[in-house]
């Protein structure tokens, strides 16, 4: 799919090597540079998940001779990807600039912690401190009062799939215009798309501001009940409206005096008989549910490996190993899994073949400027993905039926996954609907939609039905668990995922009850890995390539994410690291302390050095730590950490979402978008979530309202006003 694509990937972090990885995995031709010795990484299983496609070449930038040897494959490259921040580019040579000059048809995507133009860009890009200075640890539930850490790296997955969808989209934008430039991007920006689903302001209507959180522990479980012999169970059925005493085995339960009215009783009543009574009574009345796994734990699951989600990899280092794959499937011929390069393997190749197609029409408006896109998806897992699409410049049509989307009751996850969309309101149940049907299909470039799939299919939007109107179209979906397994057409939600994936019991901390993870970050990740699809789809059909039908799923994103581990050669997994029983780290040199006054910071000690630059501020004993920075003020504290060497920042915790729509510098730079809307009036969102240089970001509509463009559209798509009123008499628009 995108095997003509050359890309230079110089970076150490998750960000950068998932991004590297994804691309890799759809086709390209990715070069890996190290540093020399090569990546510190190497041997974990980290490093053997994460560069899984690529080559290897081992390179001293401190040099001229290396940085020249840099400079001969940047010629030949369509893309550079890498995490400087912009003084260590310019330092180097590589900031936007002087590229631009130099190799002009070179796409750029930096991922730093903070976004290009933010004063905090050059500060550290660790998850732990970006997601403290973000505001992250704020929104997470906890067992204790304060700021909680998070387990799952939600800054670092969600700006490795931004960073890939934007070097796509400037791709894209290259065909047209001949040039390359920025895409740059942030874990910070990461975070904002995650808190999406959460933060938002309205000046009207059904969703009032959120209110700042209590300074408080925070209730940690929905729908999430201990069975018979320990084993957790994760339950989401979003209207709570399923009778649990309608279950056979509930009956038993009920008949030895267990009332299940309450919370408490429920609770009670799940420990009296064991996981696997309660999974086969939930899944035959169609309730979504799940075990609670630990990490690692999903990679051994008969669906994971039905599906492909997981690949027997011979590791050089590790030897037979079964590693996390990536969640794509698709019918284009993409490259079969190969092993993390060893050091330099493949770095001598040479990159003469002619370089990928550019045009010299002019540089678009918006990087996405005239892509036609149809989302016939609801909820969340999937839509949020084209809405990312209008987000840069396409045009989406949202179709839905009459009585609208129905996560629509769900304020803020409707405006998340619904920004940058026109809505068109059509009842696909019936049959004079197929005409419209027809025309959307014919008029659109990409066609995305996350039903279930026996479902879409009576609607005429399966594979072979959408390509009998539109046989050259990219088509992409987005399934619970994926199609080549026996549960297809099983349902599924973000919790039930976090459940399978381990990241319930992650969050919670060693030794602690399992807990929900806020936000819905599966089904976020799950619409991101749709968007990247969507644009790699998108890129080759527009490169002369055709429209290719590619899917992901719940299931498959939730198994990506247990990239820190692998199923090593004894069967056994690879260690990892896990999260304190109090949520405030890692360890001594990685974790929150609170200080007077009820101020938090974070600290990212990650070398012998900067170790010990903790231990010259707070005392050679580890133990005493979190005393010694009680005792002091946190700004002090922080300058001295910083005067050490040490990485640090304050939290942003206390109304941090408050304090993120309050910031001028994020209005300044486009990271809130400000938008008209007929329910709610103005609304407020985190806004831009990459930097495209030349190319802005420009938004210009809030979630629509059901149907506010139906005439709009139907005109658009050259029907009559008198077609458009009888349709609407027979209420097949609305």
């Amino acid at each position: 799919m995108l095997s003509e694509l050359r890309i230079v990937e110089i970076g150490e972090g998750q960000a950068v090597q998932v991004a590297g990885l994804m691309l890799a995995s759809l086709g390209a031709d990715v070069l890996k540079i190290e540093r020399p010795g090569g990546d510190p990484a190497r041997g974990q299983a980290r490093f053997a998940n994460w560069n899984r496609n690529k080559r290897s070449l081992e390179l001293d930038l401190a040099s001229e001779e290396g940085l020249a040897a840099l400079h001969a494959r940047l010629a030949g490259a369509d893309v550079l990807l890498h995490q400087f921040t912009p003084s260590r580019a310019k330092a180097l040579g590589l900031d936007d600039a002087a590229l631009a000059v130099k190799y002009p048809r070179l796409v750029v995507s930096g991922i730093t912690g903070s976004p290009a133009g933010h004063p905090d860009v050059e500060r550290s890009d660790d998850e732990l401190l970006v997601a403290a200075r973000f505001g992250a640890l704020y929104e997470n539930d906890g067992y204790r009062p304060g700021p909680i850490v998070w387990r799952f790296n939600a800054g670092s997955w969600s700006a490795a799939h931004l960073a890939a969808a934007g070097i796509l989209a400037r791709l894209v934008a290259r065909l047209q215009s001949g040039k390359g430039g920025p895409a740059h991007t942030s874990l910070f920006q990461g975070h904002m798309v995650m808190l999406a689903l959460i933060w938002a302001r309205n000046s009207k209507g059904p969703m009032p501001n959120n209110p700042p959180h209590p300074l408080a522990a925070r209730p940690v479980g929905q729908q999430l009940y201990q069975c018979e012999g320990g084993d957790w169970l994760q339950i989401m059925d979003p209207a709570r409206q399923f009778d649990y005493a309608s279950m056979p085995t509930m009956w038993e339960v009920l008949a030895e005096g267990v009332e299940i009215d309450s919370e408490e009783g429920k609770i009670e009543a799940f420990k009296r008989r064991p996981l696997e009574r309660w999974l086969a009574d939930l899944r035959a009345a169609d309730i979504a549910v799940e075990p609670a796994y630990p990490l690692g734990g999903m990679l051994s699951h008969p669906e994971v490996r039905a599906n492909g989600y997981v690949t027997e990899i011979d590791d050089p280092v590790l030897g037979p190993t079964i590693q996390p794959n990536v969640p794509f499937h698709t019918n284009a011929d993409l490259p079969a899994p190969r092993p993390a390069p060893r050091l330099g393997e493949g770095g001598d190749a040479d990159w003469t073949p002619p370089p990928a197609a550019v045009g010299n029409n002019g540089q678009p408006a918006e990087v996405l400027s005239g892509v036609r896109v149809v989302d016939f998806g609801m909820f969340l897992a999937g839509p949020m993905g084209p809405s990312m699409m209008g987000d840069m410049g396409a045009d989406v049509i949202k179709v839905e039926a009459l009585t609208g989307d129905r996560i629509r009751f769900m304020h803020r996850y409707y405006q998340a996954a619904s920004r940058s969309k026109r809505s068109i309101a059509l009842d696909l149940t019936k049959p004079e609907a197929q005409p419209i049907l027809a025309r959307l299909l014919k008029w659109a470039e990409a066609v995305h939609h996350n039903m279930r799939f026996k479902g879409a299919a009576k609607l005429g939007l399966s594979d072979e039905g959408i390509r009998q109107h539109n046989p050259d179209v990219a088509f992409n979906y987005v399934s619970a668990y994926g199609q080549k397994g026996e549960r297809g057409n099983w349902p599924g939600y973000d919790s039930i995922f976090n459940a399978i994936a381990g990241w319930e019991f992650e969050n919670a901390g060693e030794g602690n009850k399992p807990m929900f993870n806020r936000p819905g970050t599966m089904d976020v990740s799950s619409a991101q890995s749709a968007l990247v699809e969507l644009m790699a789809s998108l890129y080759a059909k527009r490169s002369g390539q055709r429209g290719y039908t590619t899917q992901t799923s719940l299931l498959g994103i939730s198994a990506m994410t247990q990239g820190e581990t692998l199923i090593l050669p004894d069967g056994t997994l690879a260690e990892t690291y896990h999260l304190d029983r109090e949520q405030t780290g890692f360890s001594p040199y990685h974790r929150i302390f609170e200080c007077q006054n009820g101020q938090w910071i974070a600290i990212a000690a990650h070398t012998e050095a900067r170790r010990a630059g903790v231990r010259a501020v707070l005392g050679d004993d580890e133990a005493g730590f979190a005393a010694a920075a009680a005792a002091r003020g946190a700004d002090d504290l922080i300058a001295a950490l910083e005067s050490a060497g040490v990485p640090c920042d304050h939290v942003t915790f206390e109304a941090a979402e408050d304090q993120f729509f309050a910031s001028k510098v994020n209005r300044e730079l486009g990271l809130i978008s400000v938008l008209e809307q007929p329910l709610y009036g103005t609304v407020e969102q985190p806004g831009a979530f990459w930097n495209f240089g030349d190319i802005p970001v420009v938004f210009k509509h809030a979630a629509p309202a059901i149907g506010q463009h139906t005439d709009e559209i139907m005109r658009e798509l050259g029907f009559s006003e008198a077609e458009i009123a009888d349709y609407r008499e027979k209420r097949v628009i609305g």
